[in-house]
């Protein structure tokens, strides 16, 4: 039997010999494609329509993905969880108009640089009195999250920076003079302003000289390499001009997908697709895990009940986000990659099992314990008289709560579009940033939730009135 097991652990050496040591570039030529994360809000160079990825960023990415002769996969994610994507190795390569700076350049590789832009500032047409980044002295000025623009205010000081997901929000807080200006990079905030922004207006000159560039880890020189030879390529064969003309020529951006009212339903209804069948499975997950946990804290035996308590503390007392990011995150780092969706559905399902735990623990012991007294005099043991006499009893009077717990994390699953999975509310955001919207798209967002939770709560009223009769006193 030993030589057995020896033989089929050198065996399985011997296949994964090849993929030792082999560079980015070797891995992506093997595997025939080379998955790529974007943020698919930021129109013209990103953005998504159901399905399909559009922009600029988009088709350089596809035709350099050509010359090195793969096929892209693209992976959405939300701009603040991009980088520890790619370090996490979630994806080999990040398009989504990053731009190159120094302490970006200190923790991964960048390919040479694909577009000259630069921070502009935007304020709303009356306001005359704000044209270089000093003028925002003492007041408020919106940007994206972890973009350049914040870097830049953070570094001059004194004014009150307001963080955004997306440009779009920033924009809508500005026109409706909630702050006095908005930083971003000029082509985006140029295209917005014309799609749904006629309040607004551009000031001044450009801010800085910002170049963007293609993304890599520090260890894939090979790829990095490869890829500023497809650049070279697509310049030199008119390919990168022609993209150019198509985005930022004043014609195809605005044109090249469908209608917001031929895209809203169907891609919110998608989303809220995602989204049930996310809080069912992690609800499924949560339920049993939260019973067990609840019963191990009724145990007599100190050890146990103690770390039942741990793990019921430790996870209430830490973000779901945060948890989120290290299902995802920090586990691959240490061996055990999860897909986004096997991500999702632990994290919410572990996070909701230490509520659900001390739903069921306080269920229990609402039952007076002489019921539990007459079942031990009657010959049962601890276990019988827990499983057919306490919690048939207890259950009925967790149905409210288990109830409110399910419409929480309903909503909760929102968090989890930091990984790219295009649940509701992450489909309203690659919506309000396709059509720079807002206003159009998140009403119907809000719709599409409270449709779920209300019929989620009327159906949980049904099983209350049907299974809650003849509670125990």
């Amino acid at each position: 039997m030993r030589r057995k097991r020896n033989g089929l652990l050198l065996l399985l050496c011997l296949f994964a010999l090849p993929c030792w040591g082999e560079s980015g570039l070797e891995r992506v030529r093997r595997l025939g494609e080379i998955h790529i994360g974007t943020d698919a809000t930021y129109p013209p160079f990103e953005s998504k329509v159901g399905e399909v990825y559009e922009g600029f960023d988009i088709e350089l990415g596809e035709a350099v993905a050509r010359k090195l002769g793969v096929r892209p996969v693209w992976t959405n994610v939300s701009f603040d969880g991009i980088f520890p994507g790619l370090i996490a190795g979630k994806y080999d390569l990040i398009i989504s108009a990053v731009t190159i700076t120094p302490e970006r350049q200190a923790e991964m590789a960048f390919c040479a640089p694909y577009y000259d832009a630069g921070q502009i500032l935007c304020v709303r047409k009356d306001e005359n009195n704000i044209g270089v980044p000093a003028d925002l002295a003492g007041k408020s000025a919106g940007v994206q999250i972890n973009t350049t623009s914040q870097f830049m205010l953070e570094k001059q000081g004194g004014v009150d920076i307001r963080k955004y997901a997306s440009m779009d929000l920033a924009l809508l807080d500005c026109q409706e003079g909630r702050i006095s200006a908005v930083v971003g990079d000029a082509p985006s905030i140029q295209w917005m302003i014309g799609q749904s922004f006629p309040g607004l207006k551009l000031a001044g000159e450009l801010l800085t000289q910002d170049q963007y560039g293609f993304v890599c880890r520090k260890e894939d020189r090979a790829l990095v390499a490869a890829i500023d030879q497809a650049l070279s390529q697509l310049r030199a064969e008119g390919v990168y001009d022609q993209l150019h003309a198509r985005w930022f020529g004043g014609e195809g951006a605005k044109e090249s997908g469908p209608s917001l009212a031929d895209q809203l339903w169907p891609v919110l209804w998608k989303g809220l697709v995602w989204t049930l069948q996310l809080t069912a499975a992690a609800y499924l997950l949560a339920l049993p895990l939260g019973l067990a946990v609840a019963l191990l804290r009724l145990v007599p035996y100190r050890p146990v009940s103690w770390l039942a308590a741990t793990y019921v503390e430790v996870l209430r007392g830490t973000p779901l986000l945060v948890q989120i990011f290290f299902a995802y995150f920090v586990l691959p780092v240490v061996g055990l990659k999860l897909s986004a969706w096997a991500a999702g559905v632990a994290a919410l399902g572990i996070n909701a099992s230490a509520y659900i735990a001390e739903i069921c623990r306080a269920g229990v012991l609402s039952i007076d314990r002489g019921q539990r007294e007459a079942a031990r005099s009657l010959g049962m043991s601890s276990v019988q008289a827990m499983r057919f006499v306490v919690l048939p009893q207890a259950l009925r009077r967790m149905v409210p709560p288990l109830t409110n717990e399910a419409v929480a994390m309903l909503k909760d699953s929102s968090l989890v579009s930091v990984m790219g999975l295009t649940e509701l509310t992450r489909a309203g955001q690659e919506l309000a940033g396709r059509y720079a919207d807002p206003l159009a798209v998140w009403p119907m967002v809000a719709l599409f939730y409270f449709g779920a939770t209300f019929l989620l709560t009327r159906l949980a009223a049904q099983m209350e009135q049907r299974y809650g009769k003849g509670r125990a006193g």
